[in-house]
């Protein structure tokens, strides 16, 4: 499954760098790759490693890109990662025209003014973006062209995110916003759990802990686990204690540790409302991955094989064989003003 989870702009700009230069050039060789017929090629693609590189370095202090797999070069790992970062906004971009969804010029102009901050300066990006053979007009071609895609992400998320969607996103995921006071017995065997089930009560919950169970780490506590987060705590326990209520004992449950028994002391939920636009935010992600993985689908994609293999599944370019020790055939040239889309 495609993951595109949402992050703050400068973030997103590392990950989704071939939002920028979309280009095309005419060349006798076979192209990098096709997406529905539009040529990406080898120039472009160049084009975009460099900016690439040079995001990565900004935000990670690394100077290459994409994760390299055993035995592949890190030239080949960035073409890979590259790659298929512009067949994945190449398939946004025409959703984006066929919707009229576009960006105002004010708010990429934001974007940038944030990364300058963070570099220090105006006058620091222009020159570092120089020493990598990069204009500020491709550099914020590039802005301009990466928010479009987080547009269109949006755009998609929300038309798939209804109240009742939202509503069961909630009751699937109630161990997020709830911090959970509970006290548990431990046993190897179901039998031994059922046994102390049956004969537990809220006043000898303790003493059973103390005398029976196998946690150590609690066991001195009468079982008590404190308030934590019930996303720190089992699943599976973490799920059959918000199933219950306060002063209320559970049948016996098995997790990866061995069978317990579990009392809830307490239990601290967010109302639905308060948490309602983190919960958008996870369904608008769900609903753009689904869309994506239809979109490559549907899709006649092919990639250079110097370059890899497009997992359909995945969205990603993914190394092959003859890839593991290549290095893209051409050299990476300098972008100018005049290269960029």
């Amino acid at each position: 499954m495609i993951r595109f989870p949402r992050r703050s702009l400068i973030s997103c700009i590392v990950v989704v760098v071939a939002a920028f230069a979309l280009a095309s050039c005419s060349s006798t060789q076979p192209p990098a790759a096709t997406v529905d017929g539009e040529k990406i090629t080898d120039q472009q693609l160049s084009q975009d490693m460099d900016l690439f590189t040079f995001l990565t370095s900004l935000s990670q202090g690394q100077s290459t890109c994409g994760q390299a797999v055993a035995g592949e070069t890190p030239e080949s790992a960035c073409a890979r990662f590259t790659l298929t970062n512009i067949i994945q906004v190449d398939l946004v971009k025409h959703y984006a025209q066929a919707n009229d969804i576009t960006v105002d010029q004010s708010k990429v102009d934001t974007v940038i003014t944030q990364i300058e901050t963070n570099v220090g300066g105006a006058g620091k990006l222009d020159a570092q973006l120089k020493a990598s053979g990069i204009t500020r007009a491709g550099f914020t071609e590039f802005a301009h062209r990466l928010m479009v895609f987080d547009a269109v992400r949006t755009a998609i998320g929300q038309q798939g995110t209804s109240d009742a969607q939202l509503r069961q996103l909630y009751d699937q995921n109630k161990a997020q916003f709830s911090q959970i006071h509970v006290e548990h017995i431990l046993l190897k065997t179901q039998a031994e759990a059922q046994k102390i089930a049956d004969e537990a009560t809220p006043s000898n919950f303790s003493e059973l802990a103390k005398q029976y169970s196998i946690d150590p780490t609690v066991k001195q506590n009468g079982g008590d686990l404190g308030t934590v987060s019930a996303t720190q705590l089992d699943p599976v326990f973490a799920a059959a204690a918000l199933a219950l209520k306060p002063g209320e004992i559970s049948q016996p449950v098995q997790t990866q540790y061995g069978w317990h028994v579990i009392m809830l002391v307490s239990a601290q939920t967010q109302p639905f409302e308060q948490v309602k636009q983190q919960l958008v935010t996870q369904a608008s992600a769900q609903a753009f991955n689904e869309w994506m993985t239809e979109q490559f689908a549907n899709a006649v994609i092919s990639v250079n094989p110097k370059y890899g293999k497009l997992d359909t599944d995945t969205g990603e370019v993914v190394p092959v064989r003859s890839t593991a020790t290549g290095i893209p055939a051409t050299s990476s040239p300098t972008v100018s003003a005049s290269s960029a889309p």
